[in-house]
């Protein structure tokens, strides 16, 4: 009995889809997670590609993660003070050129902001806060080998301060991408690393040098910074939950097929931003078969020929950026990019995103988190610097809008910038003379690093109740860090004063709880100012104002010891430089300095 034509051209025809099938499924990665049931239409499920914060889960971890390092790097760079006589000793250099290591270190990891942040945006801040962890550790091995004091700056300041940079922005980085709703909480809970890590790491320092030198220790703490690869390790990337579902019965259907448009037709839709998306279970071994990939386009599902990148998707179809609501056509970009972290524009919101308006007009936190990920527009890509575009499109996009002067037209944010030049100054002067000038007073050793460690203790505790304060309806989160940061100032004034231990406690206390709002409060206040879609934009300037002034201001004022023979004057400075930045604050309540980017 000869076997039917149809028959075998069927059973030829199933073989056929069934490998291709299989070939398909071992060749292709879902990005976006397993797929739904559901094929109900809906005309949000573009929001489906892009992750929503689980606000807890997970994320937990990832704030105990931040937590150690903000302990580690921020505890090792602020407790340079125990260190500081060690190494004018060792090297017989002055002060100011001892200091200058750390105010290195300080200010790059810092100024490295903008490139970390483009490094994060691109692959994500489990590789890059692991590279930061290496990087420093090498950096403090490498400076061990130091004959010279520069040889000192350039291991421990500079390549150091690259390496902390590195795993300081993934720890802001992911609290932020992980919480919306408890971001408040979860951030306050990971910036006390900062403190607890200066008072556990001051202690810990003379421990190292009763029982080592500075050498032995360094490589302690390099040991200690290798931590930081685990914790970095445990900043898992998001991924949306869902994949992207094909709406019921909008697909064509030709005798059972989908309908391939023309070559033309294609083009067409591509210009017009039309999106792909994954077959459905129904269509997927038909579609299979033709090698296409589906597209959305409207309301309407259509078949694209596989000569189209699938992962090229019209920006606009997605995301509600300035240059689509007035009609520009966006580039295409890949479906990974809109889960990419340092798309979203809060994420260096430091605060609950309860109290940003934006959150208060949407329907929904899913909304929200859609509405606030955005893509460079093609305008703002063909107005930005041409040496950017030979970079991949993550790391150019972060560095153009950090680096985007611009934002220096809002008035109130060039008065941040010039409070944060002179504050910054006097921020460092504490936490590197405060030690020396004890022991020089003929405190001991052991009491003089506990001066450090309550500064640090107070720093948190500052931290945490400027963070509740600031949450409070109807209280100023900018009254709340003028007033502290001016009475920072006058604190840092009257150190010199202060000739007995318990004297320079309750100094040091006071500057360590008011100086926590001059970081912790800062992504807020600057909110206010520029709006939630300049946040990136203005931390990026705003880390680079900053860093240049850490490693500027720590040796001018280690130059007035070097001058005098005196710390007094070194305190008169830094203190006179957080009051002048107080004063500059103050200002920002002005209607004047409120008004748009002119």
């Amino acid at each position: 009995m000869k076997p039917n034509s149809e028959d075998m051209n069927g059973s030829v025809e199933d073989i056929g889809v069934e490998l291709t099938e299989k070939i398909y499924a071992a060749t292709t990665t879902p990005i976006l997670g397993p797929q739904t049931n559901s094929t109900e239409p809906n005309e949000d499920d573009w929001e489906d590609y892009i992750p929503e914060p689980p606000d807890g889960g997970w994320g937990w971890v990832v704030m105990v993660a931040s937590f150690v390092n903000n302990f580690v790097l921020d505890g090792i760079a602020y407790c340079f003070g125990v260190f500081l006589l060690e190494y004018v000793k060792f090297f017989n250099s002055s002060i100011a050129s001892a200091s200058l290591a750390n105010s290195l270190l300080c200010g790059v990891y810092l100024l490295v902001g903008p490139i970390v942040g483009a490094l994060v945006n691109k692959f994500g801040c489990r590789p890059v806060g692991i590279a930061g962890s290496i990087i420093g550790a090498c950096a403090f091995l490498l400076s061990t080998a130091s004959k010279s004091v520069v040889v000192f700056q350039l291991t421990y300041g500079v390549i150091g301060g690259f390496g902390f940079g590195m795993m300081y922005l993934p720890a802001v980085v992911g609290v932020g991408y992980y919480f919306e709703k408890k971001r408040g909480i979860a951030t306050g809970i990971a910036v006390c690393g900062t403190g607890i890590g200066v008072f556990c790491m001051a202690p810990f320092g003379k421990f190292l040098l009763h029982n080592v030198d500075w050498k032995g220790a360094h490589i302690a703490l390099a040991g200690l910074l290798l931590q930081g690869c685990i914790s970095s390790a445990l900043m898992r990337p998001l991924t949306p939950k869902r994949r992207r579902r094909q709406p019921k019965g909008d697909a064509e259907k030709t005798n059972g097929h989908a309908a391939v448009p023309s070559s033309d037709d294609q083009k067409a839709l591509l210009e017009n931003g039309a999106a792909p998306t994954q077959p459905n279970a129904e269509n997927s071994r038909r579609n299979r078969t033709m090698s296409s990939t589906s597209y959305i386009a409207g309301s309407r599902l259509v078949v694209v020929d596989s000569g189209t990148p699938a992962d090229n998707i019209h920006a606009s179809a997605f995301l509600h950026t300035p240059a689509n609501a007035s009609g520009a056509v966006s580039p295409h970009v890949s479906v990974q990019n809109l889960s990419r972290p340092l798309y979203r524009k809060d994420i260096f919101y430091s605060g609950s995103v309860l109290n940003v308006s934006h959150v208060k007009s949407k329907m929904s936190l899913k909304s929200y988190v859609a509405s606030i990920a955005t893509l460079p527009s093609a305008h703002e890509q063909s107005s930005r610097l041409s040496c950017l575009n030979s970079l991949p499109k993550p790391m150019a996009d972060i560095l153009a809008e950090m680096l985007d002067l611009t934002v220096l037209r809002n008035k109130g944010m060039m008065v941040l910038c010039a409070a944060n030049v002179v504050g910054m100054i006097g921020y460092y002067v504490p936490f590197i003379f405060s030690s020396s000038r004890a022991v020089s007073l003929g405190v001991s050793e052991g009491n003089a690093a506990l001066l450090l460690s309550l500064m640090g203790i107070c720093n948190t505790v500052g931290r945490v109740l400027s963070g509740v304060l600031s949450t409070i309806p109807g209280v100023s989160a900018l009254l709340i860090n003028n007033i502290c940061v001016t009475l920072c100032g006058i604190s840092v004034l009257l150190i010199p004063f202060c000739n007995s231990f318990a004297l320079m406690v309750v100094a040091n206390s006071a500057f360590g709880l008011f100086a926590s709002t001059l970081i912790s409060l800062a992504p807020i206040i600057m909110c206010e100012l520029v709006g939630l879609e300049k946040l990136t934009n203005g931390f990026g300037l705003l880390c680079l104002v900053r860093g240049v002034t850490a490693i500027a201001g720590p040796p001018i004022v280690g130059m007035l010891y070097d001058i005098t023979g005196d710390y007094s004057a070194t305190f008169y400075a830094g203190g006179a430089c957080l009051i002048a930045c107080g004063a500059l604050h103050f200002l920002l309540h002005l209607k004047y300095f409120k008004g748009k980017t002119d």
